[in-house]
C-alpha cells in the first residue's frame, strides 16, 4: 500500500528506521530465530512499505515445536537483573519502615521491575500484607503507566487491585514504643552507629531502622536536650507515618497492590505436569470466566468505580465486572482502552497502553514490540505506510480489547495442553463451530488443543471456544456480549452438588491444589460504606439488569473539579440523558441507592 497517505511525522527518518528495524525482527520470529541485528546498511535495503496488499495467510504453515512444561522456576527472576533488583528493594525498604511496613521477603523481579512483600498493622489491628512494586532502573521508569493503569481500573474485581496506603488502620502501638525509645536513645547521644553526616539516598550501609532513627532525629534535633520530654514523641511518629503513607500513594514510581496468596498460575501448572493430574474442565471454564471479566475491566476503565472519588486516595470497593449495557467497542475506537501486552501464568503486571482516538503513528509502531505473546506479528504490517487507522487494517494495529482476550485464551491453552505457548505462534487453517452456530474454516493459532485425541476429555465446547479466541482475524473472534453469556451458562453455580460428579471432582481437585494456603475471604456483604468524608453511599451488588455509568467528556472534566474540591456529586441514578450522538440512553446506577446529603 505504497500510495497510503502518511500522517504527519515528526521524524519520518527515525519512523522509517523503526518500520525497517520492526519488518526485519519479525521476520526472523516468524521463521522462529532468536534477532540478530543486521546493522544499519541492511536495515536500508528494505523497503517499507511493500508495495501492494498482503493476500493473508495462504498455505497450511509447519507447527513448530510445542514443549512440555517440566518444573517450577527456582529462580525468582532473571540472574542478569538479580542485583539491581535486590538494590533497588533495599532503597524503597527504609522508607517503607517509616510508613511502618516490615519487609517480609522479595517475590520477585523482571528485566525493568521488582516486587517484594511488606506486613503492617491494618484495619481493626489486623495484618495488612502488600506487594510493593518499582522500577529496577530509575532512569527508565515504567511502573509510572501501571499506577495509571490501576487507578483506571478500581474496582474492577477481576483486575488486581491497588493498595491505598493512607486508607489503612493506625500505627501499632508496639511501633509507636519501639520507635519512641530510638528517638530518645538518638536524641541523648546515644551511639546508633550512625555516620555524623549520611546521605540516605546513597548510602547502603543504613538499615531501615537506623533510617527511620535519623528522620526522627531530624524532627527533633533543634529542640534543646532539656526540653526534650515535653514534645509527644508518638504523636511525631505517628504524623510521619501518616505522611509518609501518602508520599508512597502520590509517588508514581512505587506501586502496591493486593497480596495473592494462593500463587502463581504458573507455579499450579507446573504442579499438575509433575502429578500428571491435568485440570477438570469445570475449573477451567471458572478460570476462564475470571480472566475474562478482567478483560472487562481493562476494555472500559473507569466505569466500575462512584464516578465522584478519586481512587488515588480512596480503597475503592470492588464489583463483578459486566459488559451488559456498555456500548460494544468498535475497531480504532475513540473511546479509552487498555491493551496489557503481557498475560500470561508467570505475570500479574503488564505494559499496559492506553488506546483512543488520538493514538499517533509512532505509538502503534512502536507498541507492536511489545509483550510476549500478542498476535501483532503477521507482514500485514510490511504493507502499511503510517498509522493503522487512516486504512483500519484487519489485524495490524487493531489494538483493543480483542487483544487480552487473545492472551487470556493462550493462558487457558496452556492450562488444557500442559504445554508452552508455541514460539513463534505458526498459523493453521481450522474448521470450528462458532457461538452464533455457524461453521468457519479460518487461520488460527490454537489448533494443537482442537483434534489430538489427548485432549478428548477436556469439554470439546472450551476447545473451540479458545480457538476461536485466538482467531487470527478479531472479527471473527467472539463478542462481550456472547462471551459473557455462554461463560454464564458454564459457571452459574450455585453450591456443589453431591450428586453432581463434575463439580464433586472440580471441588476435590481445588481442595488439593490448594492445600496448605489460606482460604479466600469470604465474600464480602451486599453493602459497603465508603468514607464519611466522601459523601456516602451504598455499594449495592451487581445484578443482570443494572447498567454502568459511561461518562461524557463533559461529566469527566466536572468529576475532577469535584476530587479536587473534596466535594460529593448527588446524582439521581434513575435519570435519563442524551449522548453526543442524540440517542437517548437510561443510566442505571450501579453504585445502587444513594444516602441524602447531611
Amino acid at each position: 500500500m505504497a500510495n497510503q497517505k502518511t500522517e504527519d511525522i515528526k521524524d519520518l527518518k527515525a519512523f522509517r528506521y523503526m518500520q525497517r528495524q520492526r519488518q526485519d525482527y519479525f521476520d526472523q520470529f516468524r521463521r522462529g530465530l532468536n534477532y540478530g541485528h543486521p546493522g544499519n546498511e541492511a536495515l536500508m535495503k528494505l523497503q517499507v512499505p511493500k508495495p501492494g496488499k498482503w493476500k493473508g495467510y495462504q498455505n497450511k504453515h509447519a507447527r513448530h515445536f510445542i514443549y512440555k512444561i517440566q518444573e517450577v522456576w527456582d529462580e525468582a527472576g532473571p540472574g542478569q537483573t538479580r542485583q539491581a533488583a535486590l538494590e533497588a528493594n533495599d532503597r524503597l525498604a527504609a522508607t517503607m519502615a517509616v510508613a511502618d511496613f516490615r519487609l517480609v521477603k522479595v517475590l520477585g523481579w523482571g528485566g525493568l521491575g521488582v516486587a517484594s512483600m511488606y506486613d503492617a498493622v491494618g484495619k481493626d489491628n489486623k495484618t495488612l500484607r502488600v506487594v510493593c512494586k518499582i522500577d529496577i532502573f530509575p532512569h527508565y521508569p515504567c511502573i509510572p503507566r501501571e499506577v495509571k493503569a490501576h487507578l483506571m481500573t478500581a474496582g474492577a474485581k477481576h483486575v488486581m487491585q491497588q493498595v491505598i496506603l493512607q486508607a489503612e488502620g493506625d500505627i501499632s502501638d508496639a511501633a509507636i514504643n519501639r520507635l519512641g525509645i530510638i528517638a530518645r536513645q538518638t536524641a541523648a547521644g546515644v551511639d546508633m552507629t550512625v555516620p555524623a553526616s549520611i546521605d540516605r539516598g546513597e548510602n547502603a550501609n543504613v538499615t531501615p531502622r537506623m533510617a527511620m532513627a535519623i528522620m526522627i532525629f531530624e524532627v527533633i534535633e533543634a529542640v534543646p536536650i532539656g526540653e526534650f520530654e515535653e514534645l509527644d514523641l508518638n504523636e511525631i511518629k505517628h504524623d510521619m507515618k501518616v505522611d509518609a503513607r501518602k508520599e508512597l500513594d502520590a509517588n508514581q514510581r512505587v506501586l502496591f497492590i493486593q497480596f495473592m496468596n494462593r500463587g502463581r498460575l504458573d507455579d499450579h501448572i507446573c504442579r499438575a505436569v509433575m502429578t500428571r493430574r491435568p485440570f477438570p474442565t469445570l475449573v477451567l471454564w471458572q478460570v476462564f470466566d475470571c480472566l475474562f471479566r478482567g478483560v472487562i475491566g481493562m476494555a472500559y476503565p473507569v466505569a466500575f468505580m462512584p464516578w465522584d472519588v478519586d481512587p488515588s486516595k480512596v480503597q475503592v470497593p470492588e464489583v463483578s465486572e459486566t459488559a451488559r449495557g456498555l456500548r460494544p467497542l468498535e475497531s480504532y475506537d475513540n473511546r479509552d482502552t487498555m491493551v496489557h501486552y503481557d498475560i500470561d501464568p508467570l505475570n500479574n503486571l503488564g505494559l499496559i497502553h492506553i488506546y483512543n482516538g488520538n493514538t499517533s503513528a509512532w505509538v502503534y509502531w512502536n507498541s507492536r514490540g511489545r509483550g510476549k505473546q500478542s498476535e501483532q506479528f503477521s507482514e500485514e504490517w510490511d504493507y502499511i505506510s503510517g498509522n493503522p487507522r487512516t486504512i483500519k487494517s484487519e489485524t495490524a494495529g487493531n489494538f483493543n480489547w480483542w487483544i487480552n482476550l487473545y492472551q487470556i485464551a493462550l493462558v487457558i491453552w496452556q492450562m488444557v495442553s500442559l504445554c508452552h505457548a508455541e514460539l513463534s505462534p505458526s498459523p493453521e487453517k481450522i474448521t470450528i463451530k462458532m457461538l452464533d452456530g455457524t461453521e468457519t474454516t479460518a487461520y488460527g493459532f490454537g489448533g494443537y488443543i482442537l483434534n489430538d485425541k489427548k485432549f478428548k476429555h477436556i469439554d470439546r465446547d472450551l476447545r473451540e471456544l479458545i480457538n476461536q479466541c485466538m482467531l487470527h482475524v478479531p472479527a471473527k473472534r467472539p463478542t462481550m456480549e456472547q462471551l459473557e453469556n455462554l461463560l454464564r451458562s458454564k459457571t452459574n453455580i450455585q453450591g456443589v452438588d453431591p450428586q453432581n460428579q463434575e463439580q464433586v471432582e472440580a471441588q476435590r481437585y481445588c481442595e488439593w491444589l490448594f492445600r496448605g494456603t489460606p482460604a479466600p475471604k469470604p465474600a464480602q456483604p451486599v453493602d459497603h460504606k465508603l468514607p464519611a468524608g466522601l459523601g456516602g453511599w451504598t455499594v449495592k451488588n451487581v445484578v443482570e439488569e443494572q447498567k454502568i455509568w459511561l461518562e461524557m467528556p463533559e461529566e469527566a472534566a466536572r468529576r475532577k473539579a469535584l476530587n479536587k474540591a473534596a466535594q460529593t456529586r448527588h446524582m439521581n441514578p434513575g435519570r435519563v440523558l442524551e449522548n453526543r450522538f442524540g440517542i437517548v440512553r437510561e443510566v442505571r446506577n450501579l453504585w445502587g441507592d444513594y444516602f441524602k446529603r447531611k
